[in-house]
């Protein structure tokens, strides 16, 4: 018997000596206007998290394309085909590395219509496997972005991925949807270069972990660093424990992994049956008042 038998919620998954089946590098730079400076930064961490056997680089919100228009909210002088020339670039690397890369980046489908606030998912060969637009947009994100209408799920060397992105994290509903559906979530933002004792700095992360611990995925979780950086990059395990996360306001990345564990499945399987049956009711309808007598009847 392996000695990762019999899993219970005592365990972080990491811990229990079973392989890697996804190993996830969880990235971090200082998200600018200047697409160059930010691609320079993520062909960089690409080279050195492939370089480090990972199977993904996720990075920030717009880490590439930066946070929409320097002339915020005015599109009119944002450099387009800048930003196509840095995408190519990202696909030609991700390619030659062997390495799958979900970043974050505005995207503009026509000059006719508003841009959305994107996370591109792109594989080994280069191609853009998919891409999501940020649902929960701020009314101030509304001055410059389209929301996106629906998920997107990815199977990442056979590992079903879901995505959001930053203000997400603060609509429960859109991470109940993907409970059952993926064992990773990429979840992008930009919280920096503000006074760090901001709330974020306190709440996102127990919020995250209460997301895994209740839907059994892990959460890689990809924070730009500027200066004061409200909380680092980091990771959450598929039982909520805490994984792996950067230094405050450093450019880099910390590895985690999930694990290929059947008896973990089994158990994490086991807990979504129980809240599902709860949930619609037919666990406790045998159990309600009056229906032992009922039946005695």
């Amino acid at each position: 018997m392996a000695k990762w038998e019999g899993y219970t919620w005592d365990t972080p998954p990491s811990a229990t000596g079973a392989p890697s089946r996804l190993a996830v590098a969880t990235c971090q730079i200082p998200v600018e206007h200047d697409i160059a400076r930010n691609l320079q930064h993520i062909l960089e961490l690409v080279r050195r998290a492939a370089a480090a056997g990972a199977d993904v680089a996720h990075f920030p919100e717009c880490a590439l394309s930066g946070y929409g228009p320097a002339s915020w909210p005015d599109w009119q002088g944002f450099d387009w085909s800048a930003l196509d020339a840095a995408v190519e670039a990202l696909r030609a690397e991700a390619r030659a590395s062997g390495i799958w890369v979900v970043v974050g980046s505005v995207h503009r489908a026509s000059p006719q219509v508003q841009p959305t606030n994107s996370l591109l998912v792109i594989d080994r060969q280069g191609e853009i496997a998919g891409r999501y637009d940020k649902r929960r947009c701020s009314v101030n994100d509304l001055r410059a972005f389209a929301p996106g209408e629906s998920g997107l799920t990815v199977a990442i060397e056979g590992v079903h991925c879901g995505f959001l992105i930053c203000l997400d994290w603060a609509f429960p509903e859109l991470w109940q949807a993907y409970a059952g559906e993926v064992e990773l979530v990429f979840h992008s933002c930009i919280s920096d270069n503000v006074q760090r004792d901001r709330i974020e700095a306190h709440a996102i992360r127990p919020l995250l972990q209460g997301y895994a611990w209740l839907h059994q995925y892990a959460v890689s979780c990809a924070n730009s660093c500027r200066p004061r950086q409200n909380f680092p990059s980091f990771w959450i395990e598929r039982s909520g424990h805490a994984g792996k996360q950067m230094s405050h306001d450093q450019i880099g990345f910390v590895a985690n992994a999930l694990m290929e564990d059947p008896a973990q499945d089994r158990f994490f399987d086991m807990i979504r049956r129980f809240r599902a049956s709860a949930t619609d009711g037919s666990l406790y309808a045998p159990h309600r008042a009056g229906k032992a007598s009922a039946d005695g009847c």
